[in-house]
Order: C-alpha cells, then structure tokens, then sequence
C-alpha cells in the first residue's frame, strides 16, 4: 500500500507523471480531509495507516514550506517509510530518526500554540482599548504588502490573481514594494523585492492555535528585517487570526490598508470546518478592522456588512476585482497554442468547448453544472454528438468528489473533461481553447447575500468569450447589458442590443442554465457579440490599474477621521 500526503491539489500533469513514476495509483490523503475529523478519530485513523510507504510530494520548490507538518502528521502512521517527492518526481528517503523526533517536536510546538493563544488573547485586548493612529500617508513610495496566510502551495484560484494584481498595480503606479510572506510570490512583477517569512518548523494541536504563533513570528521576522526601512503604508490581506499589520503599523507610524474579502470566522463556520477559538479569531477581526485606516473590500455586499462592524463608511473604498488585460488576452496565444491544448486532451478541434475554471469551492456552484451536463447526457445525448459539444472542468477542490460522483457513467466521459488543477498561468490559454465560459454560482446557504466577487468572471470578460452567469448580487450587477433567461427557456432581452455581455440565468437553475447553453451554441454571432461586449466592459472598469487606482485616491483623501 503506497499513500501519498498532500496538502493541496496537485496538478494533473504532476499527478500523471508521478503515478507512471510508481506504476500504480496510490491512496491520496489530503489536509482538508483529515481536518474534518476531530483529534481523537484523527489520532486513531493516522496510526491505523500501514503499509509500504508515505510519499509526500512537492510539485514547486515554494510548497516545501509544508514539510514540517506533513511529517509531523506522517509521524503518527505506522508505514514502513515516509519519502519526499521532488518536483522532477525524484524521491528521497525521510529517515525513520527524524520522523519519531518530530513527535517530541509536535509536543513542544503544541505547548508553544498555547502560550501564542494566550499572549495574542492579552494584546487583542490591549488594542480594542487603543485609539486608532489615524495617520495620513507619508511622502515615501513604498510600500509593505503582508501576506499572512500560513498555508501554503496554493498554484491556482482567485486569491494568486487577486494578489499579484494589487502588487503589480502598486509597482505600476511608481511605488516600490517590499512582498512579506512565507513563499514567493506567484505571477508578480521582479521589481517586487521578497521578504521571506520563515514558518513554524513543526506544527500543533490544536491546528488552529498555530496562527497564532505565526502571527507573533510574521510579526518578529519583518520587524528584524526591515528595521531601517520607511514606508508610505502597510497593506494586509487579511487572513484568519493574523493582525500583523497593526503592529506593524503602529510601531512603523504609518497608515495600514487592509484587503477584507470577508470574515474568515464566517467562511470557517459556513464553508469548511468551524473555528474552535472562533471568539479570538472575531476579536482579531475586530481588531484589524478598527485600526486600518482604509479598508479595502470587492463588492457592496462586503461594503455593508463592514457598516455593520463599525467601520466608517469614509474608511472603506469598495471596488471588484479585476484583470490584468495583458495577462487575460484573448489575442496572447497562437492557434498552435489552443490546437495543441485541445489535442492533449482529447477534445475534438472542431468541438463546442464549454469551459469552468475554479477551485470547487462551496459558492462556485460546479455541482449544479456537473448536473447540467449529466442532464444533458442522459436525455439529450443526440444533440450533444450532433452539434459537437464538450465540457471542460479545469481545477479541483472540496466539490471535487461530488462532481465526480454526478458524472459517474460511462456516457459522460465521452462528452466531459476533468482537467484537474492547472497552474494560474495556464489559465488564459485553457479560457482561450472555449467558446462559452461558465460562472453557475449559488447562493449562501445560510440566506445571507452573496458577497463575493468572483476573479473568474472578470477573467472570462477579459478573455473576450460568451459567458453563462447566476444573476446573483454583484455578478449581475457588473455584467451589465446582459440578457436574461426567460421562464419559457428563451433569452430576455436588455434594453439595449449592444450592451449584452452575457445570459444570466437564476442560481442553481438547471433548466435555464441548459437553455442558455442550447442557445449558445447554436448561435455563433451571439456567442461573438456577447465575447466582444464583455471584454470592452472589462477593459473599460475591471482592470487592475482602476483598482489600485481607487485605494491610492483613497489614500489620498486620508484625514484624521476624529477630526
């Protein structure tokens, strides 16, 4: 028996190689399944692992920053022999020594986890009876971006794009920029200079406490490095339990910008696995939310809901997220390029290419569109044949094992391709290779608004192609002009012809979204039409530049709020 640790998804490419590497496909085990189990049925299912052996495999150099708690987690399993996978696929041997010293390791990480729980607890409540600096911006033009996730190795998704955008943009607009973070950054400009932010070398439990001892370390590590440096401000995206930048921003005296994509607390309770300290992690929130000076988030929903916090609405800059057009350009790759990522995999030349790209994540909606294609072959598999049509789901993630199990016979592969997880920037040339890009997004389960702003959207409006959309709070709202399904199946159309720029059709409606697509690939000139509109809308507001443009001018604005 052969296991192979992961923490992401590997790409498919990677994974092909590695599995003809071995001659066999192994047991896959992942971080976020075995986080779902609480410690006690964790322990025990780790130490009933036996067999030959434990791979863990690194598809970059970057996602090594793992290491330490995969082998902490390996070192609970009763394998014959743990080994790394090297990118090349090479492998070498961990050695039996080191794995059982990591369990003497896990323990005084864990007794450390505790100490950072109660340090942090203490400072929190020192900084909720602080004032805030309210500083305007100096006149250097530098800037210190924080990146604070502690997870690492993430090669594709929205949160790559989102980053490398604001940096970019930043070093666009003539600032210089110092990039804080455990890895490198992905798809960034070189002008951007990398502070490396060691990890924890071993983690503990409980997992949720080692944030914590992060964020004393993130913030120790940039302060020793960066000592001598003076900045125009510090931005933040803001992650769970971490609230380097006003540390950082008071010692520095210059004003914080915070990125708030929502309340992680929130997303953990209603998305994934409810945070343990889900009081101390709200108070870390709050506390980074009464401190920043600007408070950038993506949509009007995001906007309200920090209203709701307490957070001045003067101290808010709301805009969506964007593209870079010189990245997502449909004109980038050569008919070489497309014909060649059709062959490798087995899509027809000639095919209807109807394409989604994501992470699987919980609002994405893949579900609802693996039902629409599983739809489609059971009852209209004729016309799928006829008319040449072929699904491509690129990426992977938590819905993964759901679609699959939607798209279990043996007709749906005839017409559906799971690419799995592609690195970021082969996106634009697998958005390129389609005809008609999805965005079947759901809304929250719980009933609140939806408050995302989905980058691939934006990417797809970039890319210039006819776009099926959920009319669903903001994405609605950018895609203006567009056409909606009508109850009898047939598009309704905007006021005005020439503004379309998409089919919405309503949340989780199988029955528009088939329509739509019955619609679309007939219709060749609306496709074109549809594609063009789109990427002038995004060339026109949704742009990176714009972005960046409207924190500075925020900035800008900054006066003392007490004033």
């Amino acid at each position: 028996m052969f296991y192979i640790l992961t923490a992401y998804s590997l790409s498919r490419d990677y994974l092909d190689k590695l599995e003809r590497t071995l001659g066999l496909v192994p047991t896959y085990l992942t971080l976020a399944d075995l986080r779902i189990l609480k410690l006690p049925a964790l322990l025990r299912y780790l130490f009933s692992l036996k067999g030959e052996c434990l791979l863990l495999p690194f598809e970059d150099g970057n996602s090594k920053a793992l290491l330490p708690i995969l082998q902490s987690i390996a070192s609970m399993t009763r394998v014959r022999k743990v080994e790394i996978v090297n990118p090349d696929c090479s492998r070498q041997a961990l050695p039996r020594w080191r794995v059982f010293f990591s369990l003497l390791s896990f323990v005084v990480a864990s007794l450390d986890s505790v100490r950072a729980y109660f340090v942090c607890n203490r400072e929190l409540d020192r900084l909720q009876d602080c004032q805030r600096q309210s500083l305007p911006p100096t006149t250097e033009r530098r800037v210190l971006y924080l990146k604070t996730n502690l997870w690492f190795g993430v090669k594709a998704g929205g949160s790559i794009g989102h980053i490398a955008g604001v940096v970019n943009g930043l070093l666009r607009a003539g600032y210089g920029l110092d990039f804080a973070s455990a890895e490198p950054p992905v798809m960034v400009l070189p002008e951007a200079n990398f502070v490396g932010v060691r990890p924890p070398s071993y983690f503990g439990i409980p997992f949720e406490l080692n944030y914590y001892r992060f964020h004393l370390m993130f913030v120790r590590q940039v302060q020793a490095a960066l000592v001598e440096k003076r900045y125009s401000f510090i931005y933040q995206r803001m992650s769970v339990a971490n609230y380097s930048g006003v540390v950082l921003a008071r010692t520095q005296k210059v004003p914080l910008v915070i990125e708030y994509n929502g309340s992680e607390a929130w997303i953990a309770k209603n998305w994934g696995r409810p945070l343990r300290y889900h009081d101390l992690a709200v108070k870390a929130e709050d506390a980074v939310l009464k401190h920043a000076d600007l408070v950038v988030t993506i949509s009007d929903v995001l906007r309200d809901e920090l209203v709701g916090r307490g957070v001045e609405p003067k101290r808010i800059v709301s805009y969506p997220n964007c593209i870079d057009p010189e990245v997502f350009n449909p004109d980038a790759s050569t008919a070489e390029k497309l014909a060649d990522l059709r062959r490798r995999h087995r899509i027809d030349e000639q095919a209807v290419l109807i394409t989604f790209i994501g992470t699987f994540g919980q609002w994405h909606g893949i579900e609802v569109l693996a039902k629409v294609i599983r739809e489609f072959v059971d009852n209209e598999e004729a016309w799928l044949r006829d008319r040449k049509v072929h699904f491509m789901l690129v990426g992977d993630g938590l819905k993964m094992s759901e679609v699959r199990r939607i798209l279990d016979c043996d007709s749906a592969d005839s017409y559906c391709t799971l690419t799995g997880l592609v690195p970021q920037d082969m996106a634009p040339l697998h958005l390129a290779a389609s005809d008609i890009l999805m965005s079947p997004h759901v809304a929250n389960a719980d009933g609140s608004r939806f408050f995302g702003s989905p980058t691939k959207l934006f990417e797809y409006m970039g890319m210039g192609k006819a776009i099926v959309a959920s009319d669903l709070d903001q994405i609605g709202e950018v895609l203006e002009g567009a056409w909606h399904m009508g109850r009898d199946g047939s598009p309704v159309p905007s006021n005005k012809l020439d503004n379309s720029c998409a089919l919405l059709t309503t949340p989780g409606a199988v029955d528009e979204i088939k329509a739509a697509l019955r619609y679309l690939v007939v219709d060749v000139g609306m496709r074109r039409l549809l594609g063009e509109n789109a990427r002038q809308l995004a060339l026109q507001k949704y742009t990176w530049e714009q972005h960046c443009s409207a924190i500075l001018n925020g900035l800008s604005s900054l006066k003392k709020i007490d004033d």
